[in-house]
């Protein structure tokens, strides 16, 4: 029977790592909720569905948005949040078309979170990425100032901190809501990344 593969967790801790670690393992069609996400902006009106360009409308390096992911930390979540629950109607179409005509399908994404995938009716596994280390910072910025096509590289220093403040947060409630729906929370380990992609990897499979 086809299955689905999800794995969710907060931005910048190896979601995309993961999935691919996974296909190599386990050949099948990925997606991301991010792709999914930015066709749906093209196609639906912002009025009909405000949650889905709200994050999206953010000026990052303002000092509304620090204070927003530095002070307001759990209202950043719950847009986030709020965000995802549009996203993930078309995430469950596309996985049950995929199931439907008898191929697995990995996907991976903020969107994917505990509760939304508790209901899903279908054979999956899930598994939940996340870094609540303070050093966490540092590996963010190293990475988005090595890569100029990263949407972060030339974010202030402040904005980017700020950002893994939020980070930290959401991969608290994360692993809390992982644990509410008995399934499987990851902490993942800069300095032993790659132990944490294997043994995530392991949950999957």
């Amino acid at each position: 029977m086809a299955k689905a593969f999800l794995i969710g967790g907060t931005p910048r801790v190896g979601k995309t790592t993961l999935v691919l670690s996974l296909i190599e393992q386990k050949p099948m069609l990925a997606s991301s909720t991010d792709a999914i996400r930015y066709t749906l902006r093209q196609v639906i009106n912002p009025m009909e569905s405000p949650e889905l360009f709200k994050i999206d409308s953010v000026k990052w390096d303002s000092d509304e948005a620090r204070r927003s992911l530095n002070d307001e930390t759990q209202e950043a979540i719950l847009r986030q949040n709020a965000e995802s629950e549009v996203v993930w109607k078309s995430v469950i179409n596309f996985i049950n078309s995929n199931l439907e005509d008898g191929f697995d399908i990995a996907i991976e994404g903020i969107a994917v979170l505990p509760k939304l995938v508790s209901h899903l009716d279908c054979e999956y596994n899930a598994v939940f990425l996340g870094n609540k280390s303070e050093t966490h910072f540092r590996r963010i910025l190293e990475s988005a100032r090595a890569n100029p096509n990263d949407w972060m590289h030339n974010l202030s220093d402040e904005t980017i901190h700020a950002f893994s403040v939020f980070n930290i947060a959401f991969s608290e409630q994360i692993e809390i809501e992982a644990n509410k729906y008995g399934m499987k929370y990851i902490e993942v380990e800069d300095a032993n990344f790659e132990r944490s992609m294997s043994s995530a990897l392991q949950q999957l499979l």
